[in-house]
């Protein structure tokens, strides 16, 4: 059997706010620590709901205490949400604030594990979310199921 994934997109937090819902599609909404969360319709398939902010120890040394890292049980959280919807959802859309660091991390582990494009000169991810995401997706998806399991 294989996923029903055929795009993952990584977006604004205002952006996933204004969405036209497509049809079985599936949200991650990332919400910095000190804000609100989203507005976000009720007609997503399914949403998953993380706060974490953009803290980055991969590529930027150095504690910052009044932010809250991303940890591996919120990495274990959206391999168990996506290993759900990889096979009823054809999108799959994360958001984060800006819709530049986090929720393109996690686009990038989703797009690698399941074998979905990702456009590769895009850089700009948290390198940290990326490798909890991707190490966590790597155990909760059945090889099988992928494309892909680089």
């Amino acid at each position: 059997m294989r996923t029903q994934l055929q795009r993952v997109l990584f977006v604004s937090q205002r952006q996933a706010e204004s969405m036209r819902v497509p049809a079985m599609c599936s949200l991650i909404s990332i919400t910095d620590s000190t804000r609100q969360p989203a507005n976000i319709s009720s007609n997503w398939h399914a949403i998953l709901r993380l706060t974490f902010d953009d803290v980055d120890p991969i590529t930027f040394l150095g504690a910052n205490p009044e932010l809250s890292l991303f940890t591996k049980e919120q990495a274990e959280q959206i391999a168990e949400f996506v290993s759900c919807q990889v096979l009823q959802c054809k999108r799959m859309v994360i958001h984060c604030r800006h819709g530049v660091s986090r929720s393109a991390a996690v686009a990038r582990a989703i797009a690698t594990i399941t074998g979905v494009s990702f456009n590769p000169e895009y850089l700009e991810y948290n390198r940290y979310v990326f490798q909890l995401t991707f190490e966590a997706l790597k155990i909760a998806i059945p090889k099988g199921l992928c494309f892909s399991t680089r």
